[in-house]
């Protein structure tokens, strides 16, 4: 990319050759384009607008996101809250989500909502694997739908004991309960995938659940 790094990749291990195969498909990028409010201005430049099945570059890695969030449900065309996370998360970040937009950072940043705008940085595109990005998006619509963290994260926390960005309970129903809502669905009944991201998707989970929440759950996935 012109005005970062891009990392090593392992496009087997991330789940990037899995989806990339599936996200290499006008019609899909057309929908998701519109969808998401992508903006060329923000995915030139190196990012992948001019070559979108390019597996190691964040606009297709994005798009892999986007695939797990549409496809990984039984039944993908129902997407009634009254079903599981897996069937409405699409819905329910694409009614949030204005606009992704691509940006490198610092080398420390994910991603995070602005305004009712989702930022995407290296580490989200380099850190996460597939399914972990598609729960992040989650979480980031789940801020533009109202939910700010309110709480520290609790001692020994691996995201930063007493720093704020957690969410106080699960109850709560903040960006990390979506987000890990999500992983726990994926794990338990995610489709069109393979055994070890639903594996990953169940480990990262807990890693959430016991480090993200001021108090603790009280139970594990």
């Amino acid at each position: 990319m012109a005005t970062c790094t891009q990392p090593a990749t392992d496009n087997v291990t991330s789940g990037d050759n899995l989806y990339g195969a599936r996200t290499c498909w006008q019609e899909f990028v057309d929908w998701a384009w519109q969808a998401y409010g992508f903006q060329n201005s923000y995915w030139d430049d190196g990012f992948g607008y001019e070559d979108p099945c390019n597996r190691n570059l964040p606009l297709n890695r994005t798009m892999n996101a986007l695939w797990v969030l549409c496809y990984s449900a039984e039944d993908y065309n129902n997407d009634e809250y009254s079903n599981n996370c897996l069937h409405w998360a699409r819905r329910y970040s694409w009614n949030q989500i204005d606009s992704l937009r691509s940006f490198c950072g610092d080398g420390t940043l994910i991603g995070q909502a602005s305004g009712s705008n989702v930022d995407l940085y290296l580490g989200f595109w380099y850190e996460y694997n597939a399914v972990s990005r598609a729960a992040i998006l989650l979480h980031e619509a789940r801020h533009i739908g109202g939910k700010s963290h309110d709480a520290v994260f609790p001692a020994g926390s691996v995201y930063g004991e007493g720093d704020g960005g957690a969410d106080s309970t699960w109850g709560y129903e903040g960006a990390w309960m979506y987000e890990t809502l999500y992983l726990w669905w994926f794990f338990a009944d995610g489709r069109r995938t393979t055994q070890a991201l639903r594996d990953r998707a169940r480990q990262e989970g807990n890693v959430n659940i016991d480090n993200a929440f001021a108090t603790h759950p009280g139970f594990n996935i």
